[in-house]
């Protein structure tokens, strides 16, 4: 079984200039709690439309951790001070915070070079490129359902 047997092609995408904030407001819109591939992210493109990076939840949950630190008040974190640490990403852009994606596979990666990575690196979703251009994404959920499909 191959990448592109299992990729998603519908998938939310952010440009590295989108505010931190639109971002968020697309993170949030894109989760589905029903849906087993829930994990929400967002493929971030540069200016020609490549393969720029990944933005997820936890990427913005340890910009705001990295910020309580540095503030030196980690009990404010915990009190209504949360307003101020989200000031701190006001007028960033998504290539201020993102993680930049080294790991992208081919429509031709196999299925247990895939289960690989997915476990190497503990990702959410792997982009699957031809170039530099994105194609689709593969979940881990949709990965497991396909190397355990013969236990239906």
């Amino acid at each position: 079984m191959k990448a592109r047997e299992i990729m998603v092609t519908d998938f939310p995408v952010v440009s590295v200039q989108t505010a931190i904030e639109d971002a968020i407001k697309m993170l949030r819109s894109h989760h589905d709690e029903g849906l087993l591939h829930a994990a929400p992210g967002l493929i971030v493109l540069n200016e020609r439309g490549d393969l720029a990076g990944i933005l997820s939840p936890l990427t913005i949950i340890r910009v705001l951790l990295e910020a309580a630190g540095k503030s030196g008040d980690g009990a404010a974190a915990e009190s209504e001070d949360l307003k101020k640490l989200c000031s701190g990403l006001r007028g960033k852009s998504v290539d201020d915070v993102m993680d930049w994606q080294p790991i992208s596979v081919t429509e031709d990666a196999g299925i247990l070079d895939l289960a690989d990575l997915f476990v190497k690196h503990r990702f959410q979703r792997i982009p699957v490129v031809k170039g530099k251009k994105v194609l689709g994404v593969i979940y881990r959920s949709h990965l497991l359902s396909a190397m355990t499909d013969c236990l239906r």
